[in-house]
């Protein structure tokens, strides 16, 4: 509130107000009343506008807030944070019963300040049988797990594993299917990793689709990584029912959720691995059915939202 800048009001005379005194005197009442009600601020409203500049990072230092996580105060809708729910539309196949197999996406839901990026490579490389010769890398690092393109590779072929030379780079692969390819450029990408625009507490839902096509009840294994690094006590283990008969499989949906905190939206990024006892466990996905009408069935869905700033 402003500072009220009143006239002087008249003095008594000895008798009493006359009445252009009276008059004085109601005229710089109202003067009082008018300026009260143009300047004026409400508590409530004093609040509401400081749970704003919180909300949306403006608030100095002592006022604290999560700087630029929040999106902005929206009266109508509420505040909008950031969350995420992505799919994936394809099955995904073991890489072997010692590698670890990384969850991919390619079926972005909602994606707000969440997002699912690609690792990619690109290299010159031959393949015979199932080992691919990598001369030279132009960019990137090769994974397991990426899926490769180029001129003769054979559609859905993946990397398994490296067998020579430094991590990511130049040397001999396994590769999934056996195939001869002369020397080309190759491309090389596993969209896995989970970004983040800004820091916080982030909570995490992962459900995978999971499909046993042995004879047998078979072990399987899910967890989080934090910029290729397995987290700390995230693993959980599920046991998958052997299959119904020879072409009716074994189903269950492994489940993992938990809390990531990302301190550096440039650095830090999440991804998921499993692994089976099994090379006849995989990820599966269904096309819609019918009688009765049914919709698809992802082999992968996430979901992420953020919960909370940082504390300290």
């Amino acid at each position: 509130m402003s500072k009220i800048n009143n006239v002087r009001l008249p003095n008594a005379a000895p008798l009493n107000y006359s009445p252009e005194q009276f008059n004085q005197l109601v005229r710089s009442l109202e003067q009082i009343v008018f300026q009260l009600n143009t300047s004026y601020t409400p508590t409530t409203s004093e609040n509401t506008a400081s749970a704003m500049s919180w909300a949306v990072g403006r608030a100095g230092s002592a006022g604290g807030g999560f700087a630029g996580g929040i999106r902005g105060f929206q009266p109508s809708s509420g505040i909008l944070l950031p969350h995420a729910m992505l799919m994936s539309n394809l099955d995904q196949e073991s890489l072997g019963t010692t590698a670890e197999n990384i969850v991919t996406f390619d079926t972005p839901v909602i994606e707000y300040d969440i997002r699912a990026t690609a690792h990619e490579a690109t290299f010159t490389a031959s393949i015979a049988t199932t080992t691919m010769t990598v001369s030279a890398v132009a960019s990137g690092v090769l994974l397991p797990g990426m899926t490769l393109t180029g001129t003769g590779v054979s559609a859905g072929t993946r990397i398994v594993s490296q067998s020579t030379g430094t991590a990511g780079e130049a040397g001999d692969y396994v590769v999934s299917i056996s195939q001869t390819v002369a020397s080309t450029t190759v491309q090389g990408s596993r969209a896995s990793k989970l970004e983040f625009d800004f820091p916080g507490e982030y909570y995490i839902s992962l459900r995978l689709q999971a499909t046993n096509r042995d004879n047998a009840i078979n072990e399987m294994e899910v967890w989080a990584k934090s910029k290729g690094v397995n987290y700390p006590l995230s693993n959980t283990r599920f046991d998958l029912p052997e299959r119904k008969s020879a072409s009716i499989w074994g189903h269950g949906v492994p489940a993992i959720m938990g809390i990531f905190t990302v301190n550096d939206p440039v650095t830090d990024y999440l991804e998921f691995a499993w692994w089976s006892e099994s090379a006849l466990v995989y990820l599966e996905h269904y096309d819609a059915r019918t009688a009765p009408v049914r919709p698809e069935i992802p082999s992968v869905i996430l979901t992420a939202a953020f919960i909370s700033a940082i504390g300290e």
